[in-house]
């Protein structure tokens, strides 16, 4: 079976229903001439380059892809399992793997769009049976960025691939061991042997601007902006919850999204996703209104009128870090939570709950069990 048909399953389903800046396409659909593709051209020898691509192409392959109001290309991230010896690789490499084999951001392009297909990958790589994932790369000013993104986010640089263009570094990334805590190198991987868990209400206003890999049917409509907020892996929220004091790096949080106020909270309230928790501060630490705004920029779901008036009114004073592991497959209401015991009556703000609990919200969900490392 087709790699990303293994992978996205539904979920490809989705991305053709909404109006995402990130589309999975087949090779055979994209402007080979698109400029996008000359850098590519000059570090891969042109006419091989082209071979290759057009291989792809009669193989019915499909690759991810950003495209802008032009069709034109503004990055691109191709995957493949591979299994056996690659005596290219010093020391080769072996056993089953995911190639990330194509993965560009055009300079032009400005939000972090490089971060979403960077989850894209390594959620692919959490679903597929691979021991590791890695990616090849020339170690030059254009992949600087890339390098940086890759060695936080858990890959190390290991080896050195030969060819016929020259010799490229080698950077894998392994399934991370069941004692550790939760960080931007385990991701999206989560680890239930270790820290609390959680349930955190966020309402809908917000939650259509913080996921763009999460499509609620009461939200298919809504476009999926190509933006810094949506693309980053990493989101700030600010609750008013107290209980939100006790989190703790690595703690996992279920996003449930309030009632759209459509019908009955308990068919229109959904636990949407699984997050982990990276940072928990007061409007306190912050020494004025701009280092809060800074501390936010990029990550944030929440206009600048209201982030101005939240540090005004001081209303919201816990701004939480939170890294977006993975969606749901399927998003559980609030009636099906109650009717098996999951969530107490009455309203959810921040709510612990047991390691136990958390295995059920997400096996109700579908979650495919790669992500959970015991």
């Amino acid at each position: 079976m087709n790699l990303y048909h293994e992978f996205v399953g539904r979920r490809i389903r989705m991305l053709v229903e909404r109006d995402d800046a990130i589309k999975l396409v087949p090779f055979a659909n994209l402007d080979l001439s698109d400029s996008f593709f000359d850098s590519l051209r000059t570090a891969y020898n042109g006419a091989e380059f082209d071979r290759w691509f057009q291989k792809k192409a009669l193989s019915n392959e499909n690759t991810w892809v950003v495209l802008n109001h032009d069709e034109k290309i503004q990055a691109m991230l191709y995957l493949k399992k591979e299994d056996g010896k690659d005596d290219d690789v010093t020391p080769p490499l072996t056993g089953k793997r995911l190639k990330i084999g194509t993965f560009k951001v055009d300079f032009s392009h400005h939000t972090s769009v490089g971060k979403r297909l960077l989850a894209i990958a390594l959620r692919a790589f959490a679903k597929s049976s691979c021991e590791y994932a890695y990616v090849t790369m020339f170690e030059a000013d254009n992949t600087e960025s890339l390098r940086k993104m890759l060695s936080q986010y858990g890959f190390t640089c290991i080896a050195k691939k030969n060819s016929t263009v020259g010799s490229e570094d080698v950077w894998i990334k392994r399934r991370p061991s069941a004692d550790e805590i939760g960080s931007y190198s385990s991701f999206p991987f989560v680890m239930p042997r270790t820290g609390q868990d959680y349930v955190l209400s966020i309402w809908p206003k917000y939650h259509v601007r913080m996921f763009g890999d999460v499509s609620l049917r009461s939200e298919k409509d809504i476009p999926v902006p190509d933006t810094t907020s949506i693309n980053t892996i990493e989101k700030t929220y600010l609750s008013k919850s107290p209980m939100v004091s006790n989190m703790r790096l690595g703690d996992r949080v279920v996003i449930y999204r309030t009632s759209d106020g459509q019908s009955s909270a308990r068919y229109r309230s959904v636990v949407s996703s699984v997050r982990t928790v990276m940072e928990v501060k007061n409007l306190s630490c912050f020494y004025d209104k701009n280092e809060f705004l800074s501390y936010v920029k990029g990550r944030s779901v929440f206009s600048q009128d209201e982030l101005e008036n939240f540090w005004t009114s001081q209303r919201f004073p816990w701004v939480m870090s939170l890294l977006f592991n993975f969606p749901l497959n399927r998003y559980p209401t609030r009636g099906e939570l109650l009717d098996r015991g999951l969530i107490p009556e009455g309203r959810l703000a921040c709510t612990p709950i047991s390691g136990k609990t958390f295995r059920k919200i997400i096996e109700l969900g579908g979650v495919d069990e790669g992500y959970i490392v015991d």
